[in-house]
């Protein structure tokens, strides 16, 4: 055996280590002659922080102001909606949901009719969600307020239409069971 394996075979320990001893670096660099590098100090930049602080001012503006113009355009549309107008909108609306339950509580002897008839109901009210946009947006315009009403009012006549064919309709069936049955 050599003195070097000899040697490796001592310090295997020491060499094994992952980490090199304590001051390693510092001693590396003394005897390369230099003094081991200092970490620059972190400099802020005063332009950058301002730019940053007044976007986050800008952003901040833009989405405060914007809350309240929605808030405003909000409160203004309600206000300014006649209360005799919110008073009819609502007893038809519950004239109109009493026709449109009633009309669904009818036994139909095909269930895809049915389904179509309440699809069609159901339809008339994106005419009706236009009207209430024109009303918020021009709540003064007697106009769109008679609009409003003659819709309701055709709505109710065209559901009473259908609800007294249907009780025929039903009055007929019953009576041609009762003739069978007897």
């Amino acid at each position: 055996m050599t003195d070097f394996e000899k040697h490796i075979k001592e310090q295997r320990m020491l060499l094994d280590s992952d980490l090199p001893r304590e001051g390693h670096e510092e001693r590396f660099l003394q005897k390369l002659g230099r003094e081991p590098a200092v970490q620059p100090a972190r400099r802020i930049n005063f332009r950058h922080v301002l730019q940053v602080a007044a976007s986050l001012a800008i952003i901040l503006t833009s989405t405060v102001l914007l809350i309240r113009q929605n808030r405003g355009d909000n409160q203004v549309a309600q206000r300014e909606i006649p209360a005799a107008m919110m008073e009819a909108d609502i007893y038809y609306t519950s004239q109109v949901d009493a026709k449109y339950d009633q009309i669904k509580e009818f036994n139909f002897e095909n269930a895809e009719e049915k389904t179509v008839l309440l699809n069609e109901l159901k339809d008339l009210e994106s005419y009706h969600q236009q009207l209430m946009v024109d009303l918020e947006a021009n709540p003064d315009d007697d106009r769109v307020i008679n609009a409003m009403i003659r819709h309701y009012k055709l709505k109710l006549e065209v559901m009473d239409q259908i609800i007294i064919q249907l009780n025929q309709v039903k009055s007929e069936t019953s009576e041609n069971h009762e003739k069978e049955s007897v």
